[in-house]
């Protein structure tokens, strides 16, 4: 998809944002850094998965709530769509890399928020997963880590094993799989090892996760 240009904003981004939101505080990246980062979504090898920015919260680890997001030059403006998971969210497009947009996503004010990339898979998994879902995601996940490591990678960094699901809302939980097997939801996680699956188990879930993300065992 290409942009080669973009809505003229009569108004400017910050009275657009703090008409709805009274108490935040803006973050401002610029649109070269998070192109950098997300080209990798389109190399070969992963379809299944793809790399995502969030702003984490430095006390909880949890993404910071994003209430609006636009990219802006001069007088070109575009407005953003913020998905429920928080994730920020650009188009990835080399006409917009030599342009070099202000990228502005507009947080609660009195946090403080870190830019993470993390590995997440594409698919929405609702409220069951199966092992058969998991060994499809491992190798795809253990590609495009190599592919941000670089060839070196494999030397210092352990491999995926499996997923970590994520629900950020729940509580601490048993979940009982199809074959009994019982899994810890806990600080709302559940880590699933592929080791630790039987052939054709399938586990239900208590809400569909906001992220499915790796898992590899410490060093």
């Amino acid at each position: 998809m290409k942009f080669s240009h973009w809505l003229v904003a009569g108004c400017c981004a910050s009275a657009l944002v703090f008409s709805s939101v009274t108490q935040a505080q803006e973050v401002q990246l610029r649109y070269s850094n998070l192109y950098s980062k997300l080209k990798q979504n389109y190399k070969e090898g992963h379809d299944d998965v793809r790399i995502a920015l969030f702003l984490l919260d430095q006390q909880t680890g949890k993404a910071c709530k994003v209430y609006k997001g636009w990219m802006q030059k001069e007088e070109h403006f575009e407005e953003l769509v913020i998905p429920a998971n928080n994730e920020l969210v650009v188009p990835v497009d080399k006409n917009l890399r030599q342009a070099n947009p202000d990228v502005t996503f507009v947080i609660d004010d009195g946090v403080t928020c870190d830019m993470s990339m993390q590995v997440i898979a594409n698919t929405e998994y609702g409220k069951h997963i199966s092992r058969e879902d998991i060994m499809s995601l491992v190798p795809q996940m253990n590609n495009m880590l190599s592919d941000l490591g670089g060839m070196f990678s494999s030397w210092f960094m352990p491999s995926v094993e499996g997923v970590v699901l994520h629900f950020p809302e729940q509580a601490d939980a048993k979940i009982v799989s199809n074959q009994d097997t019982p899994f810890q939801l806990q600080d709302g996680k559940l880590v699933l090892k592929l080791s630790q699956l039987k052939a054709n188990e399938s586990l239900p879930l208590p809400v569909p996760p906001s992220k499915v993300t790796p898992w590899l065992p410490p060093n």
